[in-house]
């Protein structure tokens, strides 16, 4: 499996301030090398103070898209939406522009909503590649909303599924799949605490393939870096 770079954070504010760090760089060197900066993001309560600290910072976000690795399909202005997390946070500073958000339409039934941001993300990538995602890691391993074990349709040919859990409140979900997380340039997981440890230790360790450890295709297909706080 490809090394990964790992970032370890002593403290918190360590942990938010170095996450930031590698964001700001990664944005503000996309922008340089071609104008502009395409951004995956996923939800959670780990990456919350890291996209607050870093809407706040100089960067051209005039020049920035970004869309959602996943989200519950609820309303948009429920608070255990993703969409609800990054509007209050991320976008409650940076400036970028509504047309640049590019978001899942969740008042629409369903197979639309997917439907309509499976065609988003595919006009958005017509344009570039995302030149960097944030992931998390579930207990039981799972990345975005790619639940373990995995079915063959979250390696395509669509962007964007539907997928279920019965692990949380909030069953239907809305997840890109592999193809999509497998374009972007350069990838990160933001993880803290003993469980996150135990978990991507055991997934790294295990012979089990990308069907139980979802994560294990990111290492193998994008450059990695881990920002922990263990």
């Amino acid at each position: 499996m490809p090394a990964v770079n790992i970032v370890e954070a002593s403290t918190d504010t360590d942990f938010v301030q170095k996450s930031v760090s590698f964001l700001t760089k990664a944005v503000t060197d996309a922008i340089a090398a071609r104008g502009y900066c395409i951004l995956g993001l996923s939800g959670g309560s780990t990456p919350k103070p890291v996209y607050e600290a870093l809407g706040k910072e100089k960067i051209d976000w005039s020049k920035v898209w970004i869309f959602l690795i996943d989200d519950r399909y609820i309303r948009a202005d429920d608070p255990n939406s993703n969409q609800f997390l990054l509007r209050s946070t991320l976008l409650k500073n940076a400036a970028i522009p509504e047309s640049q958000i590019i978001f899942p339409d969740t008042s629409l039934p369903l197979p639309q909503c997917i439907s309509l941001y499976d065609q988003h993300l595919k006009s958005l990538f017509q344009k570039g590649s995302p030149d960097i995602v944030t992931l998390g890691m579930g207990d039981d391993g799972h990345i975005a909303s790619l639940f373990p074990p995995l079915t063959a349709e979250a390696s395509g040919p669509s962007f964007v599924i539907h997928t279920t859990t019965d692990k949380f409140s909030v069953k239907d979900r809305i997840s890109v799949t592999f193809p999509a997380l497998a374009k972007a340039l350069q990838s990160v997981f933001l993880l803290k605490g003993d469980t996150k440890k135990h978990v991507w230790e055991e997934m790294m360790g295990s012979k089990d393939d990308e069907r139980r450890w979802p994560g294990k295709l990111i290492v193998a297909k994008t450059p990695t870096t881990v920002i922990e706080q263990w």
